[in-house]
């Protein structure tokens, strides 16, 4: 019998394999042309590092300026909502869904025999920029992606030369319900890396937590961060000068207020950097607390 070469053999199994593999057989041959961002963060990413022709629709709140840092830059892409029937319509080849996608709808994907990726959950700035770095990988847009990047570790370093500046100031983030933010949310680390102190963090709080006034008013903040949507700045100030109890603090009288825009401070993208920078700035201009 004529002996086979060990190098036909591998290319023979490696080939029937694929066939009776239905995943393996199915993988793309090169990078996804039809595109489909079905968060926002992935939204807000895609529309920064990946050509306008390959991105075959966005989730519809990125267009959207009350919810997402780049609805500007989403002005003229096809929009679609989160259901399956909604998603297919565009005959993506890549959907990139996030936590909060349900089952049901990745299994519709999976069935349709879409490409489906689920990024890892953001609690840092490490994070965000790692979420980059894969989005790049997945789509083919490595290149872009590696210049973000390093755009976003330079604004990072820029932080980290001025956070001696902030380093007195003791922040603390807060809504009308009082909630706030605490040690592992991907704010603790932008109030970190301003250089000042996050006091719920301190304090020992999770990452979300519903505060009462008592404890507010025991803490003290220097200073409070509070989400707005864009224009609405006046009226969350008087809305917080008129909550019981609020009035007695003394950054609510002196106006130690810093608002954030919402889509800024609600991003896990490389949007958020800017919400650092303002806190950043605001605290600079303020000097010490």
């Amino acid at each position: 019998m004529r002996r086979v070469p060990p190098s036909l053999l591998l290319v023979h199994c490696l080939t029937a394999t694929a066939c009776r593999d239905p995943g393996l057989a199915s993988l793309p041959a090169g990078p996804a042309q039809r595109i489909v961002a079905a968060s926002v963060t992935s939204s807000e990413i895609l529309l920064a590092i990946a050509p306008r022709e390959r991105l075959a629709a966005v989730h519809l709140l990125a267009a959207d300026p009350r919810f997402c840092a780049a609805a500007s830059e989403a002005v003229g892409v096809p929009q679609v909502g989160a259901e399956p029937e909604q998603l297919l319509s565009v005959r993506p080849d890549l959907v990139i869904v996030d936590p909060y996608t349900r089952p049901e709808t990745r299994a519709s994907l999976a069935g349709a025999r879409v490409d489906v990726h689920l990024p890892i959950a953001i609690t840092s700035l490490a994070d965000v920029l790692d979420n980059i770095q894969v989005l790049g990988q997945r789509t083919g847009c490595t290149a872009s992606a590696t210049e973000l990047i390093a755009n976003c570790r330079e604004r990072i370093a820029r932080l980290g030369d001025r956070a001696a500046e902030c380093s007195a100031w003791r922040v603390l983030s807060l809504d009308g319900a009082l909630h706030t933010y605490g040690r592992g949310s991907l704010f603790d680390d932008v109030v970190r890396t301003t250089g000042a102190t996050h006091l719920a963090a301190e304090r020992g709080v999770g990452p979300f937590r519903k505060l009462d006034i008592e404890t507010v008013l025991a803490w003290r903040p220097d200073a409070l961060v509070i989400s707005v949507m864009p224009g609405e700045e006046a009226a969350e100030r008087s809305r917080l000068r008129q909550t019981p109890g609020l009035e007695l603090l003394p950054c609510v009288r002196a106006d130690r207020l810093v608002f954030v825009p919402s889509p800024l401070l609600g991003s896990t993208s490389h949007h958020v950097l800017a919400a650092a920078e303002l806190l950043q700035r605001q605290l600079r201009h303020w000097g010490q607390p």
